[in-house]
């Protein structure tokens, strides 16, 4: 997948993190548990994609497991 990268995370109890999207889109899926993005709850599941942020705050996780895909910025079908 040309110009599409990874993060994963785990978060419990009070932990909080950081990732700076540097004018890019992301995809953030929450594979269980529940946690907070940007100060939005997510929980088991739930999936957002991410436009017109700079930076997404982690936060408030309870057994979190999330994924983060940072992609271009015009995500559409390659033609």
């Amino acid at each position: 997948m040309a110009g599409c990268a990874g993060v994963a995370g785990l978060f419990d109890a009070g932990e909080t993190a950081t990732l700076p999207l540097d004018q890019r889109y992301a995809y953030v899926h929450v594979a269980r548990g529940t946690l907070s993005v940007n100060g939005q709850p997510f929980s088991a599941g739930d999936g957002a994609r991410i436009r017109d942020e700079t930076l997404l705050t982690f936060s408030d996780g309870e057994g979190a497991e999330v994924l983060v895909f940072d992609l271009r910025p015009n995500e559409g079908p390659e033609r």
